[in-house]
């Protein structure tokens, strides 16, 4: 299984970004570019630390010891860091196929998880892609059981079936990332594959303006989860009291390093490949408005500098520094509200906007 996948994932599938010839790139260009050069190969990284995570697990339950434990907390940090960074990049596949729900769900439900084990474990792909609910899939079942206390003892034990629940859990993330990929890079059923029909590379494309919006809205949405269900719920911003459980992840304790991984992958949806001379919504923002653009970037460098100065996990963070996390929050609404006025407004994208898109958590 991990050949099959890791053939797909790593095979030459991208496209060499085009030229854009002189002066600057128009739209076309930039969505050529930031397909080719970072949305696939993030979805690609994605789908190789999956598969990393699996042959990880299977180690681990072969022979399970706290070093086979150790290994499998940092393959599962890995993959959901990679995952996350695609998360700026939530459209296309994985909205179609609606992979959040096999992936990475949050909150994942523990006594559902334990019930299941007991009475009827799903211990195939199959029956935990087709039969369980979504709080009892994806990373989240996973660190439940990985960064389980017991879970050496429990994982040898050989007549529990949470080594094949495990088994079956990594399986369906590695198969489900793999499929996302293919269906991003490779043509299906006589119709192109999407980065052709986002990018207008094929016959029957997406209208360019609507590809923009696709982009842009899923920054807009992204960022109102992280400002407003997130760290506003957590610090109680939002009027109803703190709730720490609106920071996402459980024993794990991965929350600052989920909300940097989320962050930098709006910040490569804006940027492009800069290290390559990728484009990005920058590309499109700039000949518009240069202030805009400089002020995007400078607010981008300042949100993941808030980020990369909060101390500790961001859950004790928010008991223990609060001014820590609230300056996190401060940023990410000062990128928040330039998105939506300024890179909204310069690429005339029509998004609904809610309440909460103005001063009033501030």
């Amino acid at each position: 299984m991990m050949n099959r996948w890791r053939g797909l994932l790593t095979a030459g599938l991208l496209l060499v970004v085009v030229g854009c010839g002189e002066g600057a790139p128009d739209d076309s260009d930039v969505l050529i570019s930031l397909t080719d050069q970072v949305v696939v190969p993030t979805y690609q990284a994605a789908g190789v630390a999956a598969a990393d995570l699996e042959t990880a697990i299977e180690a681990l339950c072969a022979a399970p010891s706290d070093g086979t434990v150790q290994t499998a907390h940092q393959a599962w940090r890995d993959a959901r860091g990679a995952w996350l960074r695609s998360a700026a990049m939530a459209f296309g596949p994985v909205m179609d196929r609606r992979s959040g729900g096999l992936i990475d769900w949050s909150p994942i439900d523990p006594e559902r998880i334990e019930r299941m084990l007991a009475e009827n474990p799903a211990t195939t792909e199959d029956a935990v892609r087709n039969t369980l609910a979504s709080t009892q899939r994806g990373f989240g079942a996973i660190e439940y059981i990985v960064f389980d206390a017991e879970a050496v003892s429990r994982l040898s034990d050989a007549a529990s079936p949470r080594c094949d629940y495990l088994r079956a859990l990594g399986g369906v993330i590695a198969s489900e990332t793999a499929a996302i990929v293919e269906e991003w890079t490779v043509s299906r059923n006589g119709g192109p594959a999407y980065r052709d029909f986002l990018t207008g590379r094929s016959s029957s494309s997406m209208l360019e303006s609507a590809a923009v919006a696709e982009v842009v809205r899923t920054q807009v949405f992204l960022i109102r989860t992280l400002t407003d269900l997130q760290l506003a719920a957590a610090l109680g911003l939002r009027g109803d009291g703190a709730d720490l459980t609106a920071i996402p992840g459980g024993a794990g304790g991965n929350g600052l390093a989920d909300l940097r991984a989320t962050v930098l992958g709006m910040r490569d949806v804006y940027l492009g490949d800069a290290v390559n001379d990728g484009l990005g919504v920058s590309h499109m923002v700039a000949p518009l408005s240069a202030a805009a653009d400089e002020r995007m970037r400078s607010l981008f460098e300042d949100a993941v500098a808030s980020v990369d100065a909060v101390e500790g996990p961001l859950r004790a963070a928010v008991v223990d520094r609060p001014a820590q996390v609230r300056a996190v929050y401060d940023r990410l609404m000062d990128l928040r509200r330039a998105i939506n006025t300024e890179v909204v407004s310069l690429l005339g994208v029509a998004v609904g906007f809610s309440d909460t898109d103005g001063d009033s958590m501030r």
